[in-house]
């Protein structure tokens, strides 16, 4: 688990982050259900909240990548990442990368 902590980014979990990677592991954590998610603010009825680049950005960032790593995989600046990440989080309502990860995984399976 400690290789798949800090695989494509570069960086170690810490040690809550580490645990909670292993009571995914051992089938004791899932994600949050749709539901419990906070929904996105209201847009024009059917118009995605996030622009495509948004998009792009935020499924990158559910893998785990940095904004460095992200930045190098989009060919940006790692401060348009940064601002990016910024707009897609406050588009959201959401407070945290880890949020939004679960809101886009969420979104994906269904």
């Amino acid at each position: 688990l400690r290789e798949l902590a800090c695989a494509s980014w570069g960086t170690l979990l810490d040690t809550a982050e580490l645990a909670i990677l292993r009571a995914w592991a051992a089938g004791q954590v899932s994600l949050p259900a749709p539901a419990e998610l906070p929904a996105a603010r209201p847009g024009l009825p059917g118009q995605d909240p996030l622009s495509a680049r948004e998009t792009e950005v935020l499924a990158l960032m559910a893998r785990g990548l940095s904004n460095k790593h992200i930045a190098r995989a989009l060919d940006l600046s790692p401060h348009t990442v940064k601002r990016h990440v910024a707009h897609i989080l406050d588009k959201l309502d959401l407070t945290s990368r880890r949020e939004a990860a679960a809101w886009h995984g969420a979104r994906i399976s269904g």
